[in-house]
Order: C-alpha cells, then structure tokens, then sequence
C-alpha cells in the first residue's frame, strides 16, 4: 500500500544524510555460559526470568512502576528452566535499560519546565518462535527521557536449545562472512523493491526532493545492508509450520535509522532457509526445512 504523507517521508529523508544516521549497535544474544540441554517438545518446570546472580538490581524500579516523573513498563515471557540463560540475559537486558533510563532523566530541580512531564520507558520481550532447536525472543519498546522523540528499542535473543546457550548469527555458519553476503544481497534486493514501490511519482514533490529521496535512500540502504556483523546482529529464527517443525528461515531485523529514515520504522526480511543452507554448520542443517 502507498503511504498517504509521500511529501513528508521525501522531506524526512532528503534531510538526512547517511553519515549522520544511527547504526544499531552489538547484538545483545552474546554468549552465555552452556546449560543443560534441553529436550525439544518434553515438559519442563516453568519459571518467571530472575536477575542473574552477579547482577545488582538495588535502587532500581519494578518491572511495572509508575511516578509523577517516569513511568516503567516490562514485560518478560515465563521460560522453562532449562532455558535459564535466556531468562537470565533478558533480565540483565532489562535491567540496564532501567538504569540507563533512570541516569538519563532530567532532574526537575535543575529543569522546571520539565517537572510536570511524565517520562516512560516501555520494553516488551515476546516469544517469536519455538522450534526444536531454537527458542528466538524479539525485544520491542521505546524509551523516552526528553529527547526530539522517543528512542525506539529493537533487539532479539536466539537461544540453542540443544547446546543450552544463545548464540549470534555468525555461530550458525561455517563460513559466516560468506553467509552474511549472501544475507546481504538478499536484504538489500528484498529492501530495495519494497522502498521504490512506496517511491514518490512526479507531482508528489518538486524533481529536486523526488532526487534527493531516491539518493538518500539508495545510500542508507546499501550502507545498512552491507554484511558486517553489526548490520546482522539483530536477526530472529522464524516459526515452522507445526510445534515440532524445523525452521523455514531467519527474519532479519534492522532497527530504525539502519536502512531508512525514521519515519519508515524497523524493517524485517523473512529470508527463506534456501538462501543460506550451503554456509550452515553440520549441526544446525536439520534444524532448518530445506
């Protein structure tokens, strides 16, 4: 469907230059210390994400807290338990994202045209697929603490189910430099395709703005697809067609700023398993239908 503001996401995008955009920064889904591996399908205790032992959590706000001056709002998935080191890295995640949020309000003695502003902080972690060999948590909200306008949060958490450990992109292959190019120029096609049919036409902008946009967003856009490991640090493996099917494919995830002015939000390409199978590691071929 075209966009009923073309003139505004001309303007927004012919304003930005590429160099000032924001890249999304290292995948949270760092490694973790290995688990004990869990059986696919088979029942196990369930337990609500709880602060990793090492983490200190004093001073800080619940998960649901409401102020005259902020407002906090959480939400994390039950897991099971053999699923801790997820748990555990969602927790931390949220964690310092109160903190950081606490530390970047402004402090209404110093500011009083703020005092009677209410700031919030809204993160929701959901499950985005299940699968035999993978449990994928996709990181949505914003955070607002008085900037020009709300900072989105985009984040996703890949965890083997199998190995007990989440795992980054580049885990999955055996050459992950190949598999990220070819990652890329499916992104950037898929991308591409879907920007133009949005394009302006003659009329919706003088020729100079209806230049600058298609500029502006060819360049952010083979900047934002380039197959660094940055760009594709945010990816989420996709649901298969019954509970205990493998995985069509992965959904990549690029935040916005990325690929795109911010007007046009975060971007997702589903990019089917075919695309990849040939740069996948011995131990995750199954785990994907090919």
């Amino acid at each position: 469907m075209r966009s009923s503001t073309p003139i505004c996401l001309i303007a927004a995008l012919a304003a930005m230059t590429p160099v000032a955009c924001q890249q999304p920064q290292e995948s949270n889904a760092a490694t973790t210390a290995i688990a004990p591996a869990s059986t696919p399908g088979a029942s196990a205790p369930v337990i609500p994400p709880a602060a990793p032992a090492n983490a200190s959590t004093a001073g800080l706000p619940g998960d649901h807290a409401t102020t005259r001056h902020y407002k906090i709002a959480v939400t994390l998935p039950a897991l099971p338990a053999n699923e801790k080191p997820l748990a555990d890295a969602m927790r931390a995640t949220a964690d310092n994202a109160k903190r950081e949020f606490m530390q970047a309000l402004p402090d209404p003695t110093q500011m009083p045209e703020v005092a009677n502003r209410r700031f919030e902080m809204l993160l929701d972690f959901k499950i985005a697929a299940t699968t035999p060999a993978f449990t994928s948590v996709r990181e949505t909200g914003m955070q607002d603490a008085g900037g020009a306008h709300p900072i989105p949060v985009e984040a996703a958490f890949v965890f083997d189910r199998k190995a007990g450990k989440l795992i980054t992109l580049d885990d999955l292959f055996v050459d992950p430099d190949a598999a990220r190019k070819a990652l890329a120029n499916f992104a950037h096609d898929a991308l591409l395709k879907k920007f133009m049919a949005d394009a302006p036409k003659p009329g919706e902008g003088s020729p100079t703005a209806i230049h600058g946009w298609k500029s502006n967003m060819l360049q952010m856009l083979a900047d934002g697809t380039k197959p660094t490991r940055v760009n594709y640090s945010v990816f989420a493996v996709r649901p298969g067609n019954a509970p205990n099917a493998p995985s069509p494919g992965l959904t990549l995830i690029f935040p916005p700023y990325q690929v795109a002015a911010y007007v046009y939000g975060t971007q997702t390409v589903e990019v089917p398993a075919s695309v990849f199978a040939q740069f996948l590691q011995p131990g995750y071929k199954g785990a994907f239908a090919l």
